[in-house]
């Protein structure tokens, strides 16, 4: 097998352990500077509480990304050797300005997967080539409590954090 790209679990979680950081600490610092100072004069209640409460709502947030990170890693990863069906560059309008998305569509006879690449793993890959991807399978946050037992297998396989991707015969 010929690796293309690979990542440690750390490197391949690190984005979302990155968001949880600023998260936690915008929400542990606005309660601080919120209520850890002796106010002098006597505010109104909403301008005193509200920095409070949008601490603690950006603390919720924190909270959900990192129940949703940990569900998704303890769910394991998932290997599948798949054919790469098409490559597509997609350029979507971000806010502002132009984003660029590198998306490879494969299937493995059964299932399709979309896996968003680095733009230097896209150009590597090559359509109708076979490849194994190893993978976190996308787990949402109350994934277990909301989904019902489906007769219909679905078509499309989330994929989510990628640790390994390696190129192997068809």
């Amino acid at each position: 097998m010929d690796i293309i790209y690979s990542a440690s679990a750390l490197g391949a979680f690190s984005n979302s352990l990155i968001y949880i950081g600023i998260f936690f600490f915008l929400g542990l610092g606005g309660l601080l500077l919120n209520y850890l100072p002796k106010r002098k004069r006597k505010e109104k209640f909403l301008k005193r509480h509200s920095l409070g409460c949008l601490s603690i709502l950006i603390l919720f947030f924190g909270s959900a990304v990192a129940i949703a990170t940990y569900n998704t890693f303890t769910g394991g990863d998932k290997t599948v050797h798949v054919q790469v069906l098409e490559k597509e560059e997609v350029t979507r309008k971000c806010n502002k300005s132009y984003c660029t998305h590198y998306v490879v569509e494969t299937t493995d006879g059964e299932k399709l997967y979309l896996f968003g690449l680095e733009k230097d793993t896209w150009e590597k890959m090559q359509v109708n080539s076979c490849y194994q991807f190893t993978y976190y399978p996308l787990k949402p946050l109350l994934a277990d409590y909301l989904q019902q037992e489906d007769q219909y297998p679905s078509l499309y396989e989330a994929t989510g954090y990628i640790t390994l991707i390696g190129k192997v015969s068809c």
